[in-house]
Formats: structure tokens, C-alpha cells, sequence
């Protein structure tokens, strides 16, 4: 099974920081550093992550790695992904054309983000 990533590039240091939407835009910036985008929400509320722009077609979902290997998975209704207070540092990035793979890949055992735009599996 070959699964591609629509974003190209995946790591997120090779791409323009992508900074979340916030009741109070002054409370979220974002800034490329040599392990990602480092995203800092200030105050008590929760930022909202989109999926970078432009978006590829086809884009059915998103998935973010995170510094610490775990994973932010886009909602089904507008692909966004909460991001809490504090500092998060995001360090690669795919995107599906059919959401279920994700589903499918967590049930394999396998990462939900690969560096490959096009990986096989």
C-alpha cells in the first residue's frame, strides 16, 4: 500500500510558521526554530490550529507530530486541532486524502506522520 502525504514539505522547519486562531489574537505567535514551529498561546484560551494554506486538493484530513512524538488529528468538520496554553512545538505535518487512514494506520501500529511524500507502507 503506498499512502501520500499532500504536504510537501512535511517538516515543519521547512515551512512558514503557522500560528492558531485565538478569541484574542494577541494571545497566539508562532515561529519556525530548528525543531519546528514553536507555538506559544498566552492568557486562558484555547487556540485553534487550521491546516497551513494553501490547502492541497483533496485534503480530506491533517495530522501534526508533535516534539514529543505524539499526535494532533484534525476534526472532521473543519480539519482544525486545539492547541493548549503554553508552548507546543509541532515538527511535521501530513495530510490525507481520505481521512479513514488514519484509522487505518493507528490500527497497523504505524505513524500517523512520515517524512516521505510519497512512503510506502
Amino acid at each position: 500500500m503506498r499512502i501520500r502525504n499532500l504536504y510537501d514539505p512535511p517538516t515543519l522547519k521547512d515551512r512558514d510558521p503557522v500560528a492558531p486562531w485565538t478569541p484574542n489574537y494577541k494571545n497566539a505567535s508562532s515561529k519556525i526554530t530548528d525543531e519546528g514551529c514553536e507555538i506559544t498561546v498566552t492568557g486562558e484560551d484555547t487556540g485553534w490550529l487550521y491546516p497551513p494554506e494553501p490547502r492541497p486538493d483533496g485534503l480530506a484530513n491533517v495530522t501534526w507530530q508533535k516534539k514529543d512524538g505524539s499526535y494532533l488529528i484534525g476534526t472532521r468538520n473543519n480539519l482544525t486541532v486545539p492547541i493548549p496554553a503554553g508552548v507546543t512545538v509541532l515538527t511535521r505535518l501530513c495530510g490525507f486524502n481520505d481521512g479513514s487512514l488514519i484509522t487505518l494506520l493507528q490500527n497497523a501500529g504505524l505513524p500517523l506522520v512520515f517524512a516521505a511524500v510519497d512512503h510506502p507502507y
